[in-house]
């Protein structure tokens, strides 16, 4: 019998042990202010993110277009703010010249993780970064992209893009 107890009791520490939710950093990037530590995000948000990429890359914008919530801004790296309509019609605008031109750019997804201030209230941080490579044929130029997109709700609420250009060396 005291070998049966002190099983469940070493079962039941290890347990509580083995499921506590890790937290590390700081954070006051909250709509309240406090600061907070980071915990790991969910599949789930990194995968929102992952089909935005999918129906980007293959110019299914109306299905990326449903990814994003009613209110969704995004910010491009110059700080210029636009809704999820004016971002695919100018999508739309960008391939028509690229294909007219002979044109591409390729956004090439290299690694994408999810953070959550605080796993009780819903809405995690996904950061994807991007190697951008553009080539017309007569020039070739490169640069690093990070996304950072807010997931609430299984809805992109906004993206900040932040560009780092690759200089050839």
């Amino acid at each position: 019998m005291k070998k049966y107890c002190l099983t469940i009791i070493v079962a039941a520490l290890f347990y509580s042990c083995a499921t506590e939710q890790k937290s590390i950093g700081m954070t006051t990037w909250s709509d309240d202010g406090k600061e907070y530590k980071f915990f790991l995000g969910t599949q789930e948000a990194v995968d929102i993110v992952m089909k935005y990429d999918e129906f980007s890359d293959s110019r299914e914008y109306q299905k990326a277009f449903e990814l994003f919530s009613d209110t969704a801004s995004i910010t491009y790296y110059d700080g210029n703010k636009v809704t999820p309509t004016e971002l695919f019609d100018f999508f739309k605008r960008r391939d028509s010249i690229y294909d007219a031109n002979g044109a591409t750019m390729n956004w090439n997804l290299v690694n994408v993780f999810s953070v959550d201030i605080d796993p009780t209230r819903g809405g995690e941080h996904v950061t994807a970064d991007y190697v951008v490579n553009f080539d017309d044929g007569e020039n070739q130029s490169s640069f690093n992209s990070i996304l950072r997109y807010y997931v609430l709700d299984g809805k992109i609420v906004w993206v900040n893009q932040f560009n780092q250009s690759v200089i050839d060396e």
